[in-house]
């Protein structure tokens, strides 16, 4: 891909692009590494998800929808779509509200300085009446440093409470490509910043005390690599922070790794770095999720098969502490091999439900896109479901941001990143009741013949 696509693929991908490259091409799978052994454990599951609504602008709006998307408690933010050659935003970050089975307009937040040039919107996370909105491109200390504004939903509407920036902020830190939320802790990623190295990233950690957020750690990796990306993708559960280095190379080229961080007494202490179980250019890390006391990393580019040819790729691991140590468990992929490119480029969960994005899937057409919900049964096996939205499209890039809280799934698409601006949408999944099976009657036994 040249010119303008390639230049859209580049900027995603060092600020917050959780494609990790999968729609640069479709290369051929390496045989350096193969799934492990919980490869196929996702099995085709009963339709337990529709499509309930698909959330576009009206005619001639001056606005577009992007791909972010944050869910929570009947509220849905969607970040604006954003024109490459320009570096221009088109619009603000849109709010949703739940009535009913379907979301509601419910007006829009801009840049508090009007600045169209500042990716506003380009990572989201919300949680109850906090709304974190990613930056990556504000320049208030310094030429694209980032920040991240904090709002709160009041009975007038969401209003700016702060802007955080980094305590050390450098030109072309990206700080904001990545924000994640729990309760009163709050992660912001910073991919670009030069921690000992170039790009080797940094992710920073405020806490919500009496209303005002304050800065209390800055994470990094122990041994930074340079062009790791620490900081691509970041989530929080409780005490314990996730962060993505999707470039990590420590295990191969391009391999990935994800840093996990605990909440003690004396601060946040790292735990574990966790590496792609399919060995390099695996862009392991490139999403991350958690909720609840579960956790998924995205991988887009891991190799699914060892077989010379096979093109398609993606997979995610759910993350499992045995024993105090941290390591992959079940490897989620699609029940059918060939389908879901990409998988892992985004990640969401739940707790009960897992997302993930698979941008680059090909099968309503070459970089089409979709998604896929995974849940796990009773017996410890995961089942997946493919979420095709109706209005899928050549080059939509749909899956590039997931969402899901409970009964609800939003899929947001990226449109195609050589037309300025991209076609927008957000795709809405409601969970459906699964009709109970009904037991195949049994026939009664054949009379038995008399013995002579």
């Amino acid at each position: 891909m040249e010119g303008k696509g390639l230049r859209a693929t580049l900027a995603r991908v060092v600020a917050a692009c959780a494609t990790a490259g999968a729609v640069v091409a479709r290369a051929p799978a390496s045989t350096e590494g193969s799934p492990g052994p919980e490869a196929g454990a996702a099995l085709r599951a009963a339709t337990a998800w529709r499509e309930q609504d698909a959330l576009r602008p009206p005619a001639n709006a001056s606005w577009q929808l992007g791909a972010a998307v944050a869910l929570h408690q009947g509220t849905l933010a969607v970040g604006p779509s954003h024109d490459w050659d320009l570096g221009r935003d088109h619009g603000g970050v849109r709010l949703y509200v739940e009535r009913g089975d379907h979301f509601h307009d419910a007006g829009e937040v801009l840049h508090p300085s009007s600045d169209v040039h500042a990716f506003f919107g380009a990572a989201l996370a919300l949680h109850g009446e906090t709304l974190a909105i990613g930056s990556p491109h504000d320049s208030t200390r310094g030429f694209q440093a980032g920040a991240v504004f904090m709002y709160e939903r009041r009975a007038s509407g969401w209003m700016l409470q702060q802007q955080l920036l980094r305590p050390q902020a450098m030109s072309d830190d990206l700080a904001g490509s990545a924000v994640a939320m729990d309760g009163q802790t709050l992660i912001i990623g910073v991919p670009k910043a030069d921690a000992l190295a170039l790009d080797t990233g940094a992710a920073e950690v405020f806490e919500r005390v009496d209303g005002a957020w304050s800065h209390v750690a800055t994470l990094t990796a122990p041994q930074p690599c340079i062009g790791a990306l620490f900081g691509l993708s970041v989530a929080v559960d409780g005490d314990t922070i996730f962060v993505g280095a999707p470039g990590d190379d420590a295990l191969g080229p391009m391999a990935g790794r994800v840093h996990v961080f605990h909440r003690t007494t004396a601060g946040w202490t790292w735990q574990a770095a966790i590496g792609c179980p399919t060995g390099p250019r695996g862009w392991f890390g490139a999403s991350v999720a958690a909720a609840n006391g579960r956790a998924v990393v995205g991988a887009p580019r891991a190799a699914r098969s060892p077989q010379p040819g096979a093109y398609v790729r993606g997979a995610a691991w759910m993350l499992a502490r045995i024993d105090g140590v941290w390591q992959c468990g079940s490897m989620l992929t699609p029940d059918l091999p060939e389908h879901g490119d990409s998988l892992g480029c985004a990640a969401a969960t739940d707790g009960s439900t897992v997302v993930l994005g698979a941008t680059a899937d090909s099968t309503r057409g070459r970089l089409a896109g979709c998604a896929y919900a995974f849940t796990q049964r009773p017996g410890g096996a995961w089942i997946s479901q493919r979420l095709d939205p109706a209005a899928a499209e050549p080059r939509s890039l749909i899956g590039h941001g997931v969402a899901v809280d409970e009964r609800w799934v939003a899929i947001g698409r990226l449109g195609d990143p050589e037309a300025d601006p991209a076609a927008g949408e957000v795709d809405l999944f409601m969970r459906a009741p699964v009709p109970p099976r009904t037991p195949r009657p049994v026939p009664d036994a054949p009379p038995r013949a008399a013995s002579r």
